[in-house]
């Protein structure tokens, strides 16, 4: 059975709204809004379903991801542009250490709300302590895999004079997220909601996954399968253990029906609140990337079948990539046409699976991401006993399959510039097959650091201009082992080894932000790249 978040859910986002305003507002809400319980005072369900409706956490919101593709598609070569030779400048109109901390504030206050119940009521309430912290542990592995230390400790502590905070050590952050989400697994392993109608409540607010604790394990160990590889270069003993762990433990994404996904529930507004507004205005950013071509069209191999849901033909009919180089790029600028978004050239990326596509899947953590981490332990530390060449080829098999999926979620053939090729069928099991057998045969036959670019390759096109904040740890963690093997960006475009604090910091915590302002630039790589 597959599974979806669901998303943006009415019920749920009035609860969160009323759980937070004062009575004054009560009649409005209630005459405007269906409100089945009529909280007037702060909840722990309230805050709940809030911290899980956010934009940005799963579903990639407008203005991050406009700026976002803006700096990140060049620089990881995700994305084809018109290369005109100039030195990139280091910039990125996103920043995700205030925006992150945003995120997180209906969290803290679940968790202040917690600590002032009574026993008896602390138990019921158990399950949203825990599974919050799994949204917790994701938001602040992403803000520190971006700025490397941040407040951590003693973050979000402004309600107890905490106006001040240190700044963490992404080392000691590193190690207390995966302690804590391995506590979290452990609570999850042998829980099972009550008759009481707390528990039973459970199920309404939790957005993500209608209260289903295998999925929240699921999410929950496969986390850790992603944040454990990290630790490669620094801590390869600790990463191995907590993999050895996960797999012992067995409950992780393996397939379509445990991979954590979501389609936006309203489907209406998606357009202008969520990634398909900013493919739309940074399509310059979003020509068919050379690099990308490379992984997928072969030399004596068959085309990925990707190919045509990724990307869709040209005015001519031919699947063509914008060259890399700004002198390769000048060779054919007459050539280069979007006044017709029908008849492009060179090609650009599916429209119909993702610019248009209301019903486009996030994809959150995915089997495929997972099974290529695993590919990958298995190198590393062959007494794991995984069978490497079997993870890397489901790992593209089940990516066929979810972006298949995904292109036909899209309902609208009657956009402007739509073409019918950008809808293909689903190429025949024998087809399918016939390039698993190539990629598994290539695969085996590499060696071990060849086989690392390999399954780093099926990353970057897993992940493609959709997932840019796991590419990017991906090119930064494995540029110390396989180097300009998984850069795939032009000569001039530089890597950005993090973001910059915000300006605010030195300003308002100096003291504590000195213990960072020497690294407070784009270029220090962050802890765990080992470099």
């Amino acid at each position: 059975m597959k599974r979806y978040f669901n998303s943006i859910n009415k019920v749920a986002a009035l609860l969160f709204m009323v759980a937070i305003t004062g009575t004054s507002c009560q009649k409005r809400l209630e005459k405007d809004f269906y409100n089945p319980d009529g909280f007037t005072d702060p909840t722990i369900e309230g805050f709940y379903a809030g911290a899980q409706q956010q934009l940005g956490i799963f579903r990639y919101s407008y203005g991050e991801f406009y700026h976002t593709f803006r700096a990140f598609n060049p620089m990881l070569g995700s994305g084809g542009f018109v290369n005109d030779g100039v030195a990139n400048t280091f910039g990125w109109g996103h920043s995700p250490y205030g925006d992150i901390y945003g995120k997180l504030r209906p969290i803290k206050s679940l968790q202040d709300l917690y600590v002032t119940l009574p026993e008896n009521q602390k138990t019921e309430y158990q399950v949203y302590l825990q599974t919050s912290n799994v949204i917790k542990d994701y938001l602040f592995a992403q803000l520190t895999d971006a700025c490397d230390d941040v407040p951590y400790t003693d973050a979000m502590m402004a309600s107890t004079g905490g106006y001040f905070p240190k700044f963490d050590k992404q080392q000691t952050i590193y190690s207390s997220l995966l302690a804590d989400l391995k506590s979290v697994s452990g609570f999850l392993k042998t829980y099972t909601l009550s008759s009481s109608a707390i528990q039973q409540n459970f199920k309404k607010f939790d957005i993500y996954f209608a209260g289903d604790i295998n999925m929240w394990r699921i999410f929950t160990n496969s986390l850790r399968i992603r944040l454990a590889m990290r630790l490669t270069n620094v801590d390869p003993a600790f990463a191995k253990s907590v993999i050895q762990e996960v797999l012992a433990d067995g409950a992780y994404s393996k397939d379509r029906a445990s991979s954590i996904t979501l389609v936006d529930k309203q489907q209406d507004r998606a357009f202008e609140f969520l990634i398909n507004r900013s493919i739309q205005e940074t399509r310059d950013l979003l020509w068919a990337p050379e690099n990308m071509f490379k992984v997928l069209r072969k030399t004596g191999q068959p085309d990925d079948p990707r190919l045509q849901v990724l990307f869709q033909p040209d005015k001519d009919g031919n699947y063509t990539p914008m060259p890399t180089e700004a002198t390769a790029v000048s060779a054919i600028r007459s050539s280069i046409t979007s006044t017709d978004l029908s008849k492009t050239f060179p090609s650009m990326y599916n429209r119909s699976s993702f610019e248009r596509n209301l019903g486009m899947l996030y994809m959150v953590l995915t089997s495929t991401e997972v099974h290529l981490l695993l590919a990958e332990a298995g190198l590393r530390w062959p007494d794991l006993g995984i069978d490497v060449a079997t993870e890397y080829q489901t790992a593209i098999r089940q990516s066929i399959d979810i972006y298949y999926e995904n292109n036909a979620l899209n309902k609208d053939v009657t956009y402007s510039g739509f073409i019918a090729a950008s809808m293909p069928a689903k190429p025949s099991s024998a087809i399918i097959d016939a390039f698993i057998l190539a990629k598994t045969a290539e695969f085996t036959t590499a060696n071990d650091t060849e086989k690392k670019g390999l399954i780093f390759d099926q990353r970057y096109v897993h992940f493609n201009m959709l997932k840019p904040y796991e590419l990017w740890s991906d090119v930064r963690r494995l540029k110390k082992e396989l180097g300009d093997r998984v850069n795939k960006a032009p000569s001039n475009v530089k890597l950005m080894e993090r973001t910059i604090y915000p300006s605010s910091e030195e300003v308002n915590n100096n003291a504590n932000f000195l213990q960072v302002k020497a690294k407070n630039n784009y270029t220090t790589p962050v802890w765990w790249s080992g470099r």
